[in-house]
């Protein structure tokens, strides 16, 4: 249990995840969009202890890239999707990247 209350209380390791979430989605997406939920984007970062605050945080963060244009939000399902697609200069700046550090960055000076 403690590793799951670090986890939130520290907002900057959520916005780590969802770092490497992105960063694995799009690094092996086959095709130029990729399509997740804030679960898949935990999946994707292999963090399995899903509880609801982690995911309203990781929610968050998806949303103002969104706000901003960086992603895209599918509402047409019971479950609300986010798309990013390769005409997003978040999918431009993972694709040349060497890791989700450079993902981490471009997060904290979007997200606030």
């Amino acid at each position: 249990m403690t590793q799951i209350t670090n986890i939130y209380a520290d907002f900057r390791k959520i916005e780590e995840l969802v770092a490497r979430g992105l960063w694995v989605a799009v690094k092996f997406a086959r095709g130029s969009c990729v399509s997740f939920t804030p679960k898949r984007v935990l999946e994707y970062a292999e963090f399995n202890d899903v509880i609801p605050v982690v995911l309203t945080l990781v929610k968050h963060i998806l949303k103002q890239l969104s706000d901003e244009g960086y992603l895209q939000v599918d509402s047409s399902r019971s479950i609300t999707r986010y798309r990013l697609c390769r005409d997003s200069k978040l999918w431009d700046l993972i694709k040349r990247s060497e890791g989700p550090e450079d993902v981490f960055k471009f997060l904290e000076s979007v997200i606030q």
